[in-house]
Formats: structure tokens, sequence, C-alpha cells
């Protein structure tokens, strides 16, 4: 023998559908995060005094940038990334140097092919101890934008500012 049940109240509606919250994976965000690399032709430097007196005696301090790391994050607006850059370097004194303050201008570009989208130099001071000629600093930078709509050659680049 079958039974059924019925009842006289309708079924309640579906509750509608929560909104989608914009967001982003990990593993998206490793695919959309630009890589970084040091621009080989500025990766190096020396000052000389007096200016444009390019012979060993009169060198102050050479730089050199040596490595990098790059993290990126979601920016607030949802309309692309912030990248996060650390850059490692080192800075020599020469035969002019004299302990104290330098100041070092770093170039922090995001490019899409020839195209730039953030060119900015930022200056860091490296103190240059008075026990001795060498020193290594590090370089940060945050907050660089990267747009959405950058493509899959966006790159940032890092170097030395002449």
């Amino acid at each position: 023998m079958l039974s059924a049940c019925s009842t006289s109240k309708p079924e309640p509606e579906p509750a509608p559908a929560l909104p989608v919250t914009p967001g982003m994976n990990l593993t998206a965000m490793m695919r959309l995060c630009p890589q970084a690399m040091l621009d080989d032709d500025d990766t190096f430097n020396r000052v000389y005094s007096p200016a444009g007196a390019e012979k060993p005696e009169n060198l102050v301090y050479q730089t050199s940038l040596t490595d990098f790391s790059r993290a990126c994050t979601v920016a607030p607006t949802q309309d692309g990334l912030l990248v996060q850059l650390s850059v490692a370097g080192r800075l020599v004194g020469g035969p002019k140097a004299r302990p104290g303050v330098y100041k070092v201008p770093v170039r922090v570009e995001v490019v899409s092919g020839s195209t730039a989208l953030y060119d900015q130099v930022i200056t860091k001071e490296v103190t240059l101890p008075a026990d001795g000629l060498s020193t290594q600093f590090l370089f940060e930078a945050s907050n660089i934008p990267v747009p959405v709509t950058a493509g899959e050659n966006t790159r940032v680049r890092v170097g030395i500012a002449k």
C-alpha cells in the first residue's frame, strides 16, 4: 500500500543567491603579479669627484644592485595590483670616500613592452660606516601600481638612475 502526504501550505520561495564578492586567489595573484627584473645596464654605477674625472684615484664610491624579491596585493579599489619590491645593494667606497650618508637614486619602472606605466626615481640614503668603506643596504618600495589592464609582458624593472 502506498501513502502520500500533502500540505495545504505552499513551499517557501528559495532565498536569493548571495552576491559574489570580488576577490582573487593566490594562484591567480601569482599569475598576474608582474615579474621583476634588474636592468642590466643600470645595476652598477660609479661616482667620481670631480664629476667626469673617471680615474681610479677620483672614485668616491660605487654601488651595485644584486638581488630582489617582489610580492603583490590587490589594490583597495580592486582596479589593479600593488607591488611591494625589495632590492639588495652594496656601496663600496673608493679613494675619495669619507664616512657618512650617500644618496643612491634607484629607478623603479613598470613597463608593458615599450610603454612605461609607472616610472619613479626614489633616493635611498646609505650610511658608509667609519670602521669600513663598504656596506650593504636594502631598498624597499611599496604600493607600486599595476593596472588590471596590464598585459602578460608587463615587468617591474629596477636600476640605479644616472
